[in-house]
């Protein structure tokens, strides 16, 4: 609460959530969780996305963090999948 009720008289329809967010706390954010997976396209994504309702789109779920671990922003983003390429770096820890 300490973070969302700033976040609330914010303008979130023309600013970056993530730039309000270190802004408000003061740093950059720390770690995310992610998991993509594949989803039917209920009706409001399918008119958001111009795809067939029920035709297969990307979901992706964030769970970010900040520095200290709490979690500050879930998001499901859905992207068409024929519309998207994806790339990255794997590094691997010991």
């Amino acid at each position: 609460m300490d973070v969302g009720g700033e976040l609330l008289g914010c303008d979130l329809e023309n600013t970056d959530v993530f730039r309000l967010l270190e802004t408000l706390t003061g740093g950059p954010l720390g770690h995310a969780e992610i998991t993509l997976e594949a989803v039917n396209a209920d009706v409001h994504s399918a008119a958001v996305l111009q795809a067939p309702r029920g035709s297969a789109v990307l979901m992706l779920e964030r769970l970010t963090h900040l520095p200290d671990g709490r979690p500050v922003d879930l998001e499901f983003i859905r992207f068409r999948g024929d519309r998207i390429t994806m790339s990255g770096v794997l590094h691997r820890s010991v």
